[in-house]
């Protein structure tokens, strides 16, 4: 079988459907195959992460779990060959913050990840390799953290290049750091078709809650009867005493 009908086959077992992202795909692997520091990765595999590397600068989604299951490695060595090809095909240019939460499907986080990032740069002036994906991984976890959205840590790991014990503490220091500019956890990313019963949106605008009605309390008859004797009753009797 060919390498294009490889493709197109593991391309669709993905997911992957669009002619642009399948061309781009098929464009790296040309490129690849001419390169020798690449032949230590099987045919699959490199089809594989050629198709990764195509969905993401495309902003196309990605299976990413099931292409680790068909390129037969690690996650860890999956990452490390995904980082390397990157390299080699000159596409290891820094990773952004609007790129990250678009591949995580988190885009709604992008303006919280960006004030952090932002801020952390400006404080820690001694930091020398400011386009290293850490930081921009670290900022927009912290923001999933914060906005209550839950996303895979490992994937994130992977893409900030850090051991774990590397990955961690830099969570956790900017955690804190997010702390520090006034930003806490709010409500988790509501389940779809559930409304806020607190506030609603109108047009993106939020809706303070509506007042809740009184709710009419009706007398039983009886009841209604006693009470409606005892006040006439009383009503005859001060009128009395007042004549």
């Amino acid at each position: 079988m060919s390498s294009n009908k490889i493709l197109q086959s593991n391309a669709e077992r993905l997911g992957i459907r669009d002619a642009p992202t399948i061309q781009k795909a098929e464009s790296f692997l040309r490129v690849l195959n001419t390169k020798p520091a690449s032949k230590t990765l099987s045919d699959v595999g490199k089809i594989i992460m050629c198709l990764d590397l195509a969905a993401t600068i495309l902003g196309v989604g990605f299976d990413k779990d099931t292409a680790i299951k068909l390129s037969g490695l690690r996650k860890s060595g999956y990452q490390n060959s995904l980082n390397n090809l990157e390299k080699i095909l000159n596409l290891d240019k820094p990773i952004t913050v609007s790129e990250l939460c678009v591949q995580m499907s988190c885009t709604e986080v992008k303006d919280m990840a960006e004030t952090i990032l932002t801020n952390y740069k400006e404080r820690d002036t001694k930091i020398k390799d400011l386009e290293h994906p850490q930081y921009v991984a670290a900022a927009v976890h912290t923001s999933c953290k914060l906005s209550g959205i839950k996303v895979d840590k490992s994937q994130f790991r992977a893409i900030s290049r850090l051991k774990m014990a590397q990955w961690n503490e830099l969570l956790e220091e900017f955690s804190k750091f997010a702390t520090s500019l006034g930003l806490a956890s709010g409500k988790k990313r509501p389940k779809k078709g559930v409304v806020d019963q607190e506030t609603m949106e109108i047009d993106g605008v939020a809706q303070p809650p509506k007042p809740k009605e009184k709710v009419q309390v009706i007398e039983e008859y009886e009841v209604w009867k006693q009470r409606i004797l005892q006040e006439a009753s009383a009503e005859i009797l001060r009128n009395t005493l007042e004549e």
